[in-house]
């Protein structure tokens, strides 16, 4: 058993001799110091539980010293020994936090023992009491971190941006030196394959075919349980294509990835200050479980993202067949709005529902009686009467597809005027919904600059006047200034 350091100094080393002799009979470790800097040198590392000082030395007093000694040392528990009855001083000794104060003129050996066996025990718990304080608040750290980081993946709806921001992250959590995550696929012949990989050396992996049985990082997927070894290479399930990591420094964790259809694994290596243990196999495991979830839900977000694209094009197609004087103009509105909404400095999710619903806005036109598209019909006031329905026609067309509802507003909504006197519902000012606005001002843009049957052709710039005269009577005046703007700035860039 180690024994306890114990430091020992006074200002006559015959007497400091003896009590060095007399605790190191009784189990203890004595370290004789010369006078006060040899006392603080030798207890500078913390590594002195309990130091016996005496009261007065010529160099330095013992109660400066005991001061200066847990300054340096906070945990070091002090005892001073004086030939002198002095009540005052032990008050003052109380007061500066030493632990005890003993008579050297009537010393019971039996009391000194017993004061640096407790003053050892208390070293030991304030240590520990530390130790326990200090995992409490990493933990906190943790548990907040964890809760962020959580919050942000779920809520990202690109998987490349969720593969970044975990690797950053646990790095950041863990302090690994080199971080990978990877997803595995199959090939057609059912073989596990490398299919996206993001981090460390992820584009040196990428397309890796992996037999059966090998790699630890498709143990650890298989499995669903977090592995950690010293040296990967000396597993024997250790593979080049997928486990190597691009440092040279001992260590290596792996969390499974598994949630839906997502199987893959976070992978960190190189940390030579500390092995990874138990509460970095926690950590990780909770980090590895939110961005299995994070990812599935980026991937389904993609695939409705593909069905809204795929859907919208067959409907987009539907309407040009049917509304013949109108080729191209759904795709020229979703452009135009997309260009105002990234001026406005919308996230990505509103300019997404704005941009399928300037996509789809004259959708319902495909419920109007053929004969209401035709060049007569526009010159008709039945014709007119007929196409005023189309945004609530639009509405009825959509609206079972509930992934659908928030586009819904805009698409009722694109033909209300910002004075109140459009259509359906007579909106007016901000009641009309903001992508509503939006798109009635690229729609009157684009319905302005091309051939159509019920009006001659404007060039750009009669057109962006037109607009201009019309703000603060049929559009949103903020838009149109915002409209105008950009598109003199980025015309060139629009298809």
């Amino acid at each position: 058993m180690e024994r306890t350091r114990v430091l020992i100094l006074d200002d006559e080393s015959a007497f400091a001799g003896l009590i060095a002799e007399i605790l190191g009979d009784r189990g203890f470790d004595p370290v004789v110091a010369k006078n006060a800097q040899d006392a603080l040198d030798k207890a500078a590392d913390g590594s002195i539980p309990v130091a016996v000082v005496d009261l007065v030395m010529p160099d330095m007093g013992g109660l400066e010293l005991a001061e200066r000694l847990r300054a340096m040392s906070p945990d070091t528990q002090v005892i001073i020994l004086t030939g002198q009855g002095d009540m005052g001083s032990a008050v003052e000794s109380i007061h500066l936090g030493v632990f005890d104060f003993l008579n050297k003129g009537s010393l019971d050996l039996n009391r000194l023992e017993r004061s640096v066996r407790e003053g050892t025990e208390r070293c030991r718990l304030t240590q520990k009491n530390r130790e326990l304080l200090d995992q409490l608040q990493e933990s906190n750290r943790l548990l907040t971190a964890l809760h962020e980081i959580g919050a942000s993946l779920t809520g990202e709806v690109h998987v490349d941006r969720v593969l970044e921001r975990v690797v950053v992250a646990a790095k950041q959590l863990t302090g690994a030196a080199t971080g990978r995550v990877i997803l595995f696929g199959k090939t057609h012949a059912q073989e596990l394959l490398v299919e996206t990989a993001a981090g460390d050396g992820a584009d040196a992996i990428v397309g890796a075919r992996l037999q059966a049985g090998e790699g630890l990082a498709t143990l650890a997927s298989e499995r669903d349980e977090v592995i950690a070894v010293p040296e990967a290479a000396h597993h024997a399930r250790f593979s080049h294509r997928c486990d190597e990591m691009p440092t040279s420094q001992a260590g290596w964790i792996c969390a499974p990835l598994r949630h839906g259809v997502v199987r893959g694994a976070l992978i960190l290596a190189g940390r030579p200050w500390k092995a990874f243990g138990p509460g970095d196999v926690s950590v990780l495991g909770i980090l590895a479980r939110q961005t299995a979830v994070g990812i599935d839900n980026a991937l389904s977000h993609e695939r409705a993202i593909n069905f809204f694209t795929h859907i919208s094009d067959i409907l987009v197609l539907c309407l040009e067949r049917t509304d013949q004087f109108s080729p191209g103009h759904s795709r020229r509105v979703a452009a135009l709005t997309d260009m105002l909404t990234r001026r406005m400095g919308m996230n990505d999710i509103e300019r997404r529902h704005t941009h399928f619903a300037a996509l789809l806005h004259d959708i319902g036109k495909i419920m109007l009686d053929p004969s209401a598209l035709t060049k007569d019909a526009y010159d008709s006031e039945q014709g007119r009467q007929m196409m005023l329905q189309h945004p609530a026609l639009g509405v009825e067309l959509l609206r079972p597809v509930t992934v659908w509802e928030e586009i819904l507003p805009v698409i009722h909504g694109h033909h209300e005027r910002w004075d109140g006197g459009g259509y359906p519902a007579g909106l007016a000012g901000e009641d009309i919904p903001l992508g509503a606005r939006i798109v009635a001002v690229a729609e009157a843009f684009d319905t302005m600059t091309r051939s159509i049957s019920y009006g001659a052709r404007r060039t750009p710039d009669a057109a962006l006047a037109e607009l201009e005269a019309c703000a603060g009577t049929q559009f949103d005046p903020r838009l149109v200034r915002l409209f105008v703007a950009e598109y003199r700035l980025h015309q060139d860039q629009l298809p």
